[in-house]
């Protein structure tokens, strides 16, 4: 849904995304406050706002008791602080999604899921060695 013009979701949304709660998504959003900008990672609804939403998007607020919208930078914080491998499936796969046309943002996606791959060989390997060298 859109939001001043914006791409966002609820934090009910965004944690069935991440498969976790939307507690835990407002705990992280607690911990780390100071690293979220409201306007950019997430937009944070008045009452009225709230009530304009829920007549706008019938149905999106029902389950929802945050007054919380997130961006794709604030997804991508919460992706960040939750770091399971489920988190940044989720978020690319949006990302897929929300761009699909765009062969630019493929490219680098495919990249970034490549690098990934090979930091995570790396790590095993260190893990790996590591327990070689202590027999």
């Amino acid at each position: 849904m859109e939001y001043q013009d914006v791409f966002v979701v609820t934090t009910y949304r965004l944690g069935e995304m991440y498969q976790c709660s939307p507690e835990t998504l407002i705990w992280n959003f607690l911990e780390y406050e100071d690293r979220f900008v409201e306007g950019v990672d997430f937009y944070q609804l008045t009452v009225k706002e709230l009530e304009s939403c829920e007549s706008q998007f019938p149905g999106e607020f029902v389950k929802c008791s945050s007054p919380y919208l997130w961006t794709f930078e604030g997804m991508y914080m919460h992706a960040q602080f939750l770091s399971g491998e489920d988190a940044w499936k989720a978020y690319m796969n949006l990302l897929y999604f929300i761009f699909e046309q765009s062969e630019e943002l493929r490219n680098a996606v495919r990249l970034l899921e490549k690098a990934t791959r090979k930091l995570e060989s790396m790590y095993i390997y260190r893990i790996c060695e590591r327990e070689w060298n202590k027999q």
